[in-house]
């Protein structure tokens, strides 16, 4: 029931277009510089993509096509990744870390070559003929290359235009077919009860506190004795790709580290998130602000939440319907609580309520 109530919100999210919430196959990364290519696959330029609005420059947040999940091994990013698979190149000069590098790059050359040869399109045939031309070995090519590009995340741009080149529309039409063209069986999916292929690895969930900043699985077969009838890693509780996408970035979404995000709150040690369903996204999402005053009260100084808060107690504990507060607010808006810690690798959920915006705050 969790996993099904987070891939609806998911729907809801995108249903609304919400910013911070990526398309399927897609998702929010941190990128640092771009390198810019001619038509040719030469290296034009190489430009910094860098937030320098607060004190310190940070990476920008870009929507990209989502990585694959890395462990040890080597698996390439499409159409973006760290410096060491699309030039590799890393800041280390360890024998090991500039041999694993040679190894990555060589792997993202093949992994584009395989996708897009005999493209069309302008761009990609570039991306396909800097992938080609590019010798890490070459000290005039490395020197075109600031130092402080090594071991960052990269996006590729055509010279002379705008857009990034995982944004043209060969691209993105290249990931929805590769999307599409999973090789897994169909299998009807516990969380939508649809066809799909079965999701092998779940997504990471991130900034849970106390967990590993990589992420931390909610869902995961990582040992011999969770897996039964010689099934191996998802296949044991079979979730689509596509739900399993949608309630992880559902649950992602809720729990970034941000001051406007007011669907999270920190309870002992569980990390607590909350969302409302109601029959329309306006009421739902008055539900979340009213539920969010109600578990986090404002501060002395927030005149306008405390006069909120104020009459919206004394009008339930008046005994008065909560559509009289607020036309807005229906009393069977279902709300959702989930209160997450960590475990080792994984994440443990430490409660799961489920009630209706009229029960809750009774």
């Amino acid at each position: 029931m969790i996993l099904t109530a987070l891939n609806n919100y998911y729907n809801r999210l995108v249903e609304q277009d919400v910013d911070d919430v990526p398309a399927y196959g897609f998702s929010q990364e941190q990128i640092s510089f771009a390198l810019i290519i001619n038509t040719a696959g030469d290296l034009v330029d190489v430009i910094s993509l860098m937030d320098t609005s607060g004190k310190k420059p940070r990476p920008r947040v870009m929507q990209v096509p989502q990585p694959p999940k890395r462990s040890s091994g080597i698996s390439p990013c499409l159409f973006w990744d760290k410096t060491s698979y699309v030039l590799g190149l890393t800041a280390s000069d360890t024998e090991k870390d500039v041999e694993r590098a040679a190894r990555a790059f060589d792997a993202f050359r093949k992994y584009h070559h395989e996708l897009l040869t005999g493209t069309d399109d302008e761009g990609l045939r570039s991306l396909l003929a800097f992938l080609k031309k590019w010798n890490p070995d070459s000290d005039e090519l490395i020197a075109k290359i600031p130092p402080e590009v090594r071991d960052s995340n990269v996006v590729f741009r055509l010279d002379g235009e705008q857009i990034f080149l995982h944004q043209r529309s060969a691209a993105v039409a290249v990931r929805a077919m590769q999307m599409g063209q999973d090789g897994e069986q169909q299998v009807t999916c516990l969380v939508t009860g649809e066809l799909g292929a079965v999701a092998q690895l779940h997504p990471a969930i991130k900034n849970v506190n106390g967990a590993q900043s990589s992420g931390a699985s909610l869902v995961s077969f990582n040992q011999n004795s969770f897996e039964s009838y010689g099934k191996a890693q998802g296949q044991n509780a079979p979730v689509s790709s596509r739900a399993s996408f949608g309630y992880g970035t559902a649950l992602n979404y809720l729990l970034r580290r941000e001051e406007s995000n007011k669907h999270r709150l920190q309870i002992g040690d569980a990390t607590v998130v909350f969302w409302a369903e109601s029959n329309t996204n306006a009421n739902s999402n008055v539900a979340e602000s009213l539920f969010s005053i109600l578990l986090q009260p404002p501060g002395p100084d927030d005149e306008a939440e405390n006069a909120l808060l104020h009459s919206t107690l004394t009008g339930v504990a008046k005994g008065r319907p909560l559509s009289d507060l607020n036309v807005e607010l229906q009393s069977d808006t279902k709300i959702y609580v989930l209160g997450l810690a960590p475990n080792a690798a994984r994440l443990s959920i430490r409660f799961w309520q489920v009630d209706s915006l009229e029960s809750l705050p009774v």
